[in-house]
This record gives C-alpha cells, structure tokens and sequence, in this order.
C-alpha cells in the first residue's frame, strides 16, 4: 500500500508539473500573441481617413486593381499593404526658369491644381505609384510651359497677356490626364524678369499710357472747340433774327416807354437838354 501511495503521489506531481509547463506555454504564447499584434497592428487595422482611398496589394496576388477602399476601418493580413492616397483637390507650387522667343529668360511662379483620377486609382498606383506629382504633373507642366512662353516676347508674358499661358497649358495637359490625374487649373503667382528687361518694359508701358492720356485730351478739346463753334453760329443766327425784327419806329417806341420809366423812378434824378438823335430826349441821372 505504501508502494502504490508513493506512485499516486508521484503521478499526481507529474500532472501538476505538465499543468505548470503548459500554463507557462500559453502565458509565452498570449505573451507573443500580443507582442506581435502591438507590432502589426499597424499593418493589420488599416484606417482611411476623410478624403482618402486606398488600394491593396497582396502578397500573392499584386495590386487589387478590381476594388478601391474608401474612408473607415479596414482589416488586412500583416502580409499585405494598403496604400493610401488623398484625393482631394490640391494646389503645389514650383518655380521654372524659361527661355522666350528673343531667348531671354523669365522666372515663372505655377501654381498646379490637381487631383488623382479615383475611378482609376489602381492603375495609377500600378503605372506611376504615389509619386505621381513629381513624376507626372510637373514635368509635364513644365515641358508645356517651355513650348508656350518660347512662342512669346518678354512684353508679353510679363504684361496682363500672361493668361494666355495659363489658357494654353491647360488645354496642352491632355497627356496628364491620360495618366490618371486630373489637373484642374494652372495658375501663373508671378513673373519675374532681369532688372533691365523689367525696367524697358515699364518705361514703355508708361509713355503708352501718357500717349494715351494725351489722345483723351485732345479729343477733349477738339469737343469743346466744336461746342464753341456750334454755339458762336447759334448766336450769329439769334443776332440776324432779332436784326431782322427791328424797325425805326419799334425802336423810338422802345426809348419813349424806357424815358417814362426813368422819369417815374423816385430814386432818380431827370433833366432834359434838348433833343436825341430820331427826336428822343436826352436823359441824365444819378441814383440817391
């Protein structure tokens, strides 16, 4: 009985020391578990925030190319990537030096509003890959904006002219659009040329505006002259109607009704010494 005590006893040390063992591996196990989550998490619980989609590549399979992943929570493998790029409209400026068509060179200022295609989103991930700005838009602006200001005097692109290059770089970015981005306007900050060129230009568009200042004067004048001549013959024609109108007898009438009128003013003096020419009296006052 001893014997088999003692066996029991032993068995029984055996299974807690395996109970023990086991404890201890799925301690290390959930220990590792965790570990390796609170590493991959990142990788795993993917979250596509306001005005972003994504798009997956699998390890064993390549880029999804059949699906887009819009804004939430998104569970991949460790294994895969979720690239995620914003598609809102979004404005990047660069500064390009350019050459005109009397090769002197001109600072240009672009401001590129643009956004990635989300329809074809895939592919541009697939053909071009995140560095669609660098690779694609610029360039390609910039090769457009060559062709464009070498057709041009400085006078031109410096001057209010300049929208025609915004006009025509947008209509020439046909390409950019084939490659899955969407350029949605070109705008030109700022023009700068070499100090002497500016001040050439300058000078030139000043004496424009004094010509023209001087022209507007001109023309004004020649209007008041033409207002003074339309106004002398309006008098003449006055003058020679009134003549006209006037008799020997209208007028010896008019001085005999002007004499009574002064010999009734109490605030004058009257005195008559012979007589005027065609009969009137000679009249004399002084006011009191």
């Amino acid at each position: 009985m001893a014997y088999e005590d003692e066996y029991d006893d032993y068995e029984e040390e055996l299974r807690s020391d395996r109970r023990r063992r086991l404890q201890l591996y799925l301690l290390i196990l959930l220990l590792a578990c965790g570990i390796g989550l609170g590493v991959l998490w990142n990788r795993i619980v993917i979250t596509v925030q306001s005005g972003e989609a994504g798009v997956l590549y699998r390890w064993l399979s390549g880029t999804e190319l059949s699906r887009i992943y819009g804004e939430g929570l998104h569970i991949i493998w460790p294994w895969n990537k979720m690239n995620i790029y914003n598609v809102r409209l979004q404005t990047k400026e660069r500064n390009y030096t350019m050459l005109t068509r009397d090769g002197l060179p001109v600072d240009l200022q672009i401001a590129v509003r643009y956004q990635p295609d989300v329809r074809l989103l895939p592919l541009l991930h697939v053909t071009v890959g995140p560095d669609y700005l660098e690779k694609i838009v610029f360039p390609e602006t910039e090769a457009v904006l060559r062709r464009s200001v070498g057709q041009y005097t400085p006078e031109q692109v410096y001057t209010s002219k300049r929208g025609f290059l915004e006009t025509v770089v947008i209509r020439s970015l046909t390409s950019v659009e084939d490659r899955y981005v969407i350029v949605d306007d070109v705008l030109v900050r700022n023009v700068e040329l070499p100090a002497a060129v500016r001040l050439a230009i300058e000078n030139k568009l000043t004496l424009s505006e004094q010509e023209k200042a001087y022209t507007y004067r001109l023309q004004i004048e020649q209007k008041e002259a033409e207002r003074k001549v339309i106004e002398a013959e309006g008098i003449k024609k006055y003058q020679n109607i009134v003549k006209q109108s006037l008799t020997e007898d209208l007028l010896r009438w008019q001085g005999v009704q002007a004499t009574k009128d002064l010999a009734s003013s109490p605030n004058s003096k009257t005195v008559v010494i012979g007589s005027g020419k065609d009969g009137l009296p000679l009249i004399l006052g002084s006011d009191r």
